[in-house]
């Protein structure tokens, strides 16, 4: 049986498929409260603009029968792929009518300009403007609609998710679907991946920078380093200090991963080179030229996340890099495991709460199960030095807003679930020996 046979038949079968879905939802009201939901939607034709989603969502659907994968992933990301579309044409529905302003209603209303004058801003770190011109793009290929962009950047979160399990495959040196399901089903990587923003974008760099990193480990192959430069590459394109963040845990490689003192100083001097290189971008971007131009930045940046019903701010100033020392462990904590239960009063504030408890404790059964022989493995070292990394970094602005704080926790989450499970595991049942790692 061929694909295209297949293809061709599952074509006529979705097809038929929509036709029903589409006059069940006729017949029992739903897009009356389609149109009720959507009510802040940019879009004069909701019902229309939604049905367009419905096609589309099919559509890609439909296309994953004919990825160059295993039968059992394709499957896997199917059955994936309806519950993301669930999440993003149905559940989502109820997030964008709580909110008359967001972000998406802001690049989809980009998207209808007649010209492309603000392709000139694209660039490195203008993530707004970025991701205004993909919506652009987006609106010039496909129909005028909201919920088709949102679908398109909702498969761009599935193709993320799916090259996370990959470089677990990698890791693990055997295929468990079931890593792939834990990390596509866990609620914030579910919610957050499946919107149209910036979040899946620089997600998609995430997984990219991660299978490389582990692929090169375990191959030393050239088509890795390429997938960590795409990677880096991509999520600069949103956030430019992620550069920064992505490149200083390959230091540990240097350290630990290279066999030989020449290629040690070589690896590490290659990656200071491009820190430096990427670091100085930074700060010219930034205008930041001391050590004082960088506190007053990072306390500007911190305080201007204090808004809104989650924001707080903090009652020190960041006046000397102690204060910012003497910070940190209360930013990283923030960062990686708050909202607690009780401190954010609203659905998806009770929601994350009860997702940090769970991260909670899988941190303190990998503290107890994991001895320091495995702890000490390269693969494992670079992973917690991302987490720590990145939560130093984000805790300032995490700390501010908790709301914004799960939205933004989406870039390192399969990262510290993956890693969390993985020590936590119990070894006399664990998926590979220890000296698999």
């Amino acid at each position: 049986m061929s694909n295209h046979w297949l293809i061709a038949r599952s074509r006529r079968w979705i097809s038929a498929l929509i036709v029903l879905v589409i006059s069940a939802l006729l017949v029992f009201g739903f897009f009356d409260l389609v149109i009720d939901l959507g009510r802040n939607i940019p879009q004069t034709d909701i019902v229309s603009d939604y049905i367009i989603g419905i096609i589309w969502a099919a559509f890609l659907g439909v296309s994953i029968l004919a990825w160059p994968l295993p039968f059992r992933d394709r499957r896997a990301l199917i059955v994936v792929w309806l519950i993301k579309s669930v999440i993003t044409l149905g559940f989502m529905l109820l997030y964008e009518a709580n909110y008359e302003t967001l972000d998406a209603y802001s690049y989809f209303s980009d998207s209808k300009q007649n010209d492309a004058l603000f392709l000139e801003e694209v660039g490195f770190g203008s993530g707004t403007q970025n991701i205004s011109a993909l919506a652009w793009l987006h609106n010039q290929a496909f129909p005028d609609s909201y919920h088709a962009m949102k679908v398109s950047f909702s498969m761009v979160g599935l193709l993320a998710i799916y090259l996370f399990y990959r470089a677990s495959v990698i890791f693990l040196r055997r295929e468990n679907i079931r890593v792939f399901y834990m990390l596509a089903l866990f609620p914030s990587i579910l919610f957050w991946s499946s919107i149209l923003g910036k979040e899946p974008i620089i997600l998609l760099g995430m997984a990219l920078y991660t299978y490389g990193v582990v692929g090169w480990y375990r191959s030393r192959g050239l088509y890795y380093l390429f997938m960590i430069a795409l990677g880096i590459a991509l999520t600069m394109f949103i956030r430019q200090w992620m550069g920064l963040i992505l490149l200083l845990p390959l230091i540990v490689f240097a350290l630990h991963g290279i066999r030989g003192g020449l290629q040690k100083v070589m690896f590490a001097v290659f990656v200071v080179s491009i820190f430096s290189f990427f670091f100085n971008q930074f700060s010219e971007q930034m205008n930041i030229g001391t050590i004082q131009d960088m506190l007053e930045t990072t306390d500007t940046i911190s305080r201007g996340f204090a808004t809104g019903g989650s924001g707080q701010e903090i009652a020190m100033e960041f006046a000397s890099i102690n204060d910012m020392v003497a910070f940190a462990p209360l930013g990283i904590f923030t960062a990686l495991f708050r909202p607690l239960p009780g401190e954010i009063l609203n659905p998806f504030g009770l929601l994350a709460g009860l997702e940090n408890l769970v991260l909670l404790s899988l941190l303190l059964l990998a503290i107890k199960r994991t001895g320091w022989r495995e702890a000490r493995q390269p693969l494992v070292i670079w992973a917690i030095f991302l987490v720590v990394i990145w939560a130093a970094v984000y805790g300032f602005v995490s700390y501010q807003n908790l709301g914004t704080a799960v939205r933004f926790k989406l870039q390192i989450l399969p990262v510290l679930v993956g890693l969390l499970l993985y020590l936590a595991r119990r070894r006399s049942r664990a998926l590979i020996s220890n000296n698999n790692v």
